[in-house]
């Protein structure tokens, strides 16, 4: 039997808080008998933290965990691409370092890597118990943004890898140009142009923690946006997501927005109008910063994002 062999990569910057739960469990995850885990690379830019330390540690326990130290931050772009030139495996899977994933999603979502999939991603679920204005905020946002990677892959028009854990197949994609904000988007619009699937697989989860402030949510928001209109500059393309869909597709996105407000206690939709109120803030001030886009390209760090 011939087993595919599965790299995983992950793009660190000072993640002291979590990176070492995170490779324990993905050492832990189990695979089909088709597939192989072959190794999880850690590139590290510019970490001053513990972060390379506690890589190491756990990487002389596995000898499948390893560490790229980069001396200079220089943005996801660039360590995916580091990432890229060194991973050996068939399936390439990315995910964030400040993320959970749930038992099986790795599995779940290399197994949905069939023949004529280029590209999978997974669903993304705060792990904000929802109790606050601020959790409610991320939990609603990230149930929209579901729903509509969900019907767009139903309908077949998917370009997207949204969202914190995600696989390509290798040798599609080389690199990404290094002044790409947002590579997932990116490589999902790639993928679709060069005649590839990409599936929506929302059995595989993986958790994550919102920004606690309006101020951190929006400046998260901002990023993103920025980086969805840099895209469609640089490909011609819209990426798969409620806000790029507003002008393109109003009715598909109403038609989004109104099914989840549905789904909905009445005494949730305050909540809601804060929500899309400051998602038009977010929007208002990409639009209004998009000629400094450089500026976005390397994340600023939004602490309480970072421990569960």
């Amino acid at each position: 039997m011939c087993l595919l062999e599965v790299s995983i990569g992950i793009c660190a910057y000072n993640e002291e808080a979590n990176i070492g739960n995170l490779l324990e469990n993905l050492v832990k995850q189990p695979l089909p008998r088709t597939f192989k885990l072959e190794e999880i690379i850690v590139v590290s830019s510019g970490s001053t933290d513990k972060t390379n330390d506690i890589v190491n540690k756990l990487a002389e326990k596995d000898h499948r965990i390893k560490l790229i130290n980069e001396k200079e931050r220089r943005g996801k772009a660039q360590a995916l691409n580091t990432y890229f030139d060194n991973a050996k495996g068939d399936i390439l899977v990315v995910i964030s370092a400040d993320t959970k994933p749930t038992q099986e999603s790795l599995a779940k979502l290399v197994e949905a890597m069939n023949p004529d999939v280029g590209g999978a991603c997974a669903r993304t679920i705060p792990v904000n118990k929802n109790q606050t204005l601020m959790e409610f905020c991320n939990w609603f946002l990230w149930k929209v943004h579901n729903r509509v990677l969900y019907e767009e892959f139903r309908s077949g028009t998917l370009n997207h890898l949204g969202g914190d854990m995600w696989a390509i197949r290798k040798g599609i994609v080389h690199h990404i140009p290094k002044n790409v904000i947002n590579d997932d988007a990116y490589l999902g619009i790639t993928l679709k142009k060069k005649g590839w699937k990409i599936t929506f697989v929302p059995d595989a989860e993986v958790f994550i923690k919102g920004p606690a402030t309006p101020r951190e949510y929006i400046q998260q928001r901002e990023r993103i946006v920025i980086g969805h209109k840099q895209l469609e500059e640089i490909t011609g393309v819209k990426p798969t997501t409620i806000g790029a869909f507003v002008f393109k597709k109003p009715l598909f996105s109403l038609k989004i927005l109104v099914a989840e407000i549905k789904t909905q206690k009445v005494s949730h939709y305050p909540r809601i109008v804060v929500a899309i109120f400051l998602e038009i803030i977010a929007q208002t001030l990409a639009r209004i910063n998009f000629k400094k886009q450089s500026a976005y390209l390397k994340w600023k760090q939004i602490r309480s994002t970072k421990s569960f």
